[in-house]
């Protein structure tokens, strides 16, 4: 128990059934994926949670984050998990670029997804551990540089596959079918910045 008070690691338990065997690590609260804990210096400058995607024709499961006013100039600055989890993907997706998807476990025994997309570079596997504030991975501009840098950020409630978008056939989801299965992700993360010990 010392040594992971003194490591900064949170509670640890085991996965449980389906589980590799590994510990689990249980959240103690969350931060903003760029910048400072609070997101200092970043901002949503491309599409939000639920606004009407043109370039998708579909509602945007999630944020657009980059320096206001930086252009390109943000490409390869660092990403960070926002919370203690686990690596479920790490890889590459021809819409969506270099992927992460880490999956949190909270102290109710519930889980949420966090994603990182149009990412430059990878920083973890899967099946790694990871703790709040890691960097993971740095801003990138997408699939064949198709987009100017940023990070496209999301924050699930359900286990989707990280190629995972709110259309069916090429029809959009309705608003709120998308909001069953994706949470805002800046308002999720000001609501749990923090969990108390238990």
């Amino acid at each position: 128990m010392i040594v992971l008070l003194l490591s900064g690691c949170g509670p640890m338990e085991s996965s449980g059934p389906g589980g590799k065997g590994s510990l689990f690590p249980i959240v103690d609260g969350f931060d903003f994926p760029v910048g400072g804990p609070d997101g200092q210096g970043w901002d949503i400058t491309g599409y939000g949670f639920l606004e009407w995607s043109s370039v998708s024709n579909s509602w945007h499961p999630g944020e657009d984050w980059n320096i206001p006013l930086a252009g390109n100039g943000d490409l390869g600055e660092p990403v960070y998990a926002i919370a203690h989890g686990e690596v479920v993907f790490s890889g590459w997706n021809t819409a969506l670029g270099n992927v992460i998807l880490v999956k949190h476990r909270l102290p109710d025994d519930t889980y949420v997804w966090s994603q990182y997309a149009h990412l430059d570079r990878r920083d973890v596997r899967t099946g790694e551990l990871v703790q709040r504030r890691q960097q993971i991975g740095t801003v990138g501009r997408g699939p064949n540089n198709r987009f100017a840098a940023h990070l496209h950020f999301e924050i699930r409630s359900a286990d989707l596959p990280a190629n995972a978008w709110p259309r069916t056939n090429g029809t959009a989801w309705e608003k709120e079918r998308v909001a069953q299965y994706w949470l805002n992700p800046s308002e999720f993360i000001w609501q749990n910045r923090y969990h108390t010990k238990q």
